[in-house]
């Protein structure tokens, strides 16, 4: 059984990319990111092996930070209603090396802020739970 992390993070780039247009990270960003970015973080999964192939419950976070002078979290929510209509329930996520999702859904959407003096960071954290399968 191979990892469907390393599949699943490549997927989520392309799509995070193409739905967005800003750079995505995994994991941490550079110091040098720009003020609007998006980390793909928390990945994790457990297994269980059924009579046809391997079974994952996968699951990662989408957070998509946004730093500037100003207060709130607009932005970093329009930015996520971008990854939430380009993945979702309906979305088909097709995967190399014979893995397929059969269920994705959004567990939790959640804000995080950050005040300081230099920048002020508003952070939207989407959490995608996934079932991705091996024959």
């Amino acid at each position: 059984m191979l990892n469907p992390n390393i599949e699943i993070k490549k997927w989520f780039y392309t799509h995070l990319v193409s739905a967005t247009s800003l750079p995505v990270y995994d994991g941490l960003a550079p110091d040098s990111a720009p003020n609007e970015y998006i980390v793909l973080d928390g990945r994790s999964s457990s297994q269980e092996q059924g009579k046809a192939g391997y079974t994952n419950s996968v699951t990662i976070i989408v957070d998509i930070v946004t730093k500037s002078a100003n207060f709130g979290y607009k932005r970093a929510e329009t930015i996520s209603d971008l990854v939430l209509t380009a993945i979702n329930s309906n979305t088909t996520i097709t995967l190399s090396n014979g893995f397929y999702s059969s269920s994705v859904y959004v567990d939790s959407i959640r804000n995080l802020d950050g005040l300081n003096p230099l920048d002020n960071v508003f952070r939207t954290l989407i959490t995608y739970n996934l079932i991705i399968t091996q024959n």
